[in-house]
């Protein structure tokens, strides 16, 4: 029987928590010093349905969150005896330490923007041409022209991704005064302008949502989703060795957790 690991806590005697693991097993911690590994046993004859146990996994890591500080780990992550997440354990204790305490107390919270790149990108152009000179490329040598029109693209790409920094930092001071850390990806593509995770003391929960709906209430053309609270998954800074583990998978992961931001914007 192969151990499953959910995340690391900041406790290390048995749990009296009532939740129950993938394919209803049983949840209990594996105590090393002054943390532990939150588990349950793992049948790999039992087939996984990706998405149902997503969100089994994301169920026990959420309800165990309320009453401890938790490093989640990836959805499967799998060990093959107790003796090897001992020896995890060990091999990374000052990191799990020292990242239990610097989110003791913390939520994650997401925040996408979503700009109609398509239109700003032509209003850019149509700026710039109008601005050059009326020198035909026709009278222009073809090493010319290329070089012209190299130049034209970068310089376009240059502007865009500086409206994209105005407004990402317009964005992003909203919430500033409310948060911890932060994770800020920028046109991860055309129209999503930002892709932000945001870890907000609990206290400040309150504050945070109003800022958003600060920001969602504010005049523009962009459209925002919210999720969250979540776990501070983009702000663990260590995931076990490799070497440890029967199997990661993170695609179905990455989705699950899409489709519940997008149904937590949608109330």
């Amino acid at each position: 029987m192969n151990i499953y690991i959910y995340g690391i806590i900041d406790f290390n005697k048995e749990i009296k928590e009532t939740v129950t693991g993938l394919n209803g097993a049983s949840i209990y911690n594996i105590p090393y010093r002054n943390i532990g590994a939150l588990v349950s046993d793992f049948d790999e004859s039992i087939p996984i349905k990706d998405e149902d146990h997503v969100l089994e996994h994301e169920i026990v890591v959420e309800k165990i969150m309320k009453n401890f500080t938790v490093l989640p780990m990836r959805f499967l992550t799998v060990f093959d005896k107790k003796d090897n997440v001992i020896s995890m354990l060990n091999e990374h204790y000052s990191d799990f330490r020292e990242d239990l305490d610097r989110l003791n107390n913390m939520v994650e919270f997401g925040i996408k923007a979503i700009w109609p790149g398509a239109i700003i990108r032509e209003r850019i152009e149509n700026a710039y041409k109008k601005a050059q000179s009326d020198l035909s490329l026709s009278t222009q040598s073809p090493g010319k022209s290329f070089i012209k029109e190299k130049f034209e693209k970068y310089k376009i790409d240059k502007e865009f991704e500086e409206e994209a920094d105005r407004c990402i930092a317009i964005i992003d001071d909203f919430f500033n005064r409310f948060v911890a850390e932060k994770r800020l990806e920028k046109l991860k593509t055309d129209n999503l302008l930002l892709d932000a995770a945001y870890l907000v003391n609990k206290e400040k929960q309150g504050d945070f949502k109003k800022a958003f709906e600060e920001l969602k209430a504010s005049p523009g053309d962009l459209k925002y989703l919210f999720s969250g609270p979540w776990p501070p998954y983009n702000f663990v800074t260590l995931l076990p060795s490799a070497s440890h583990t029967k199997s990661k998978r993170l695609d179905t992961f990455d989705k699950i957790f899409q489709h519940k931001g997008l149904k937590e914007a949608e109330r």
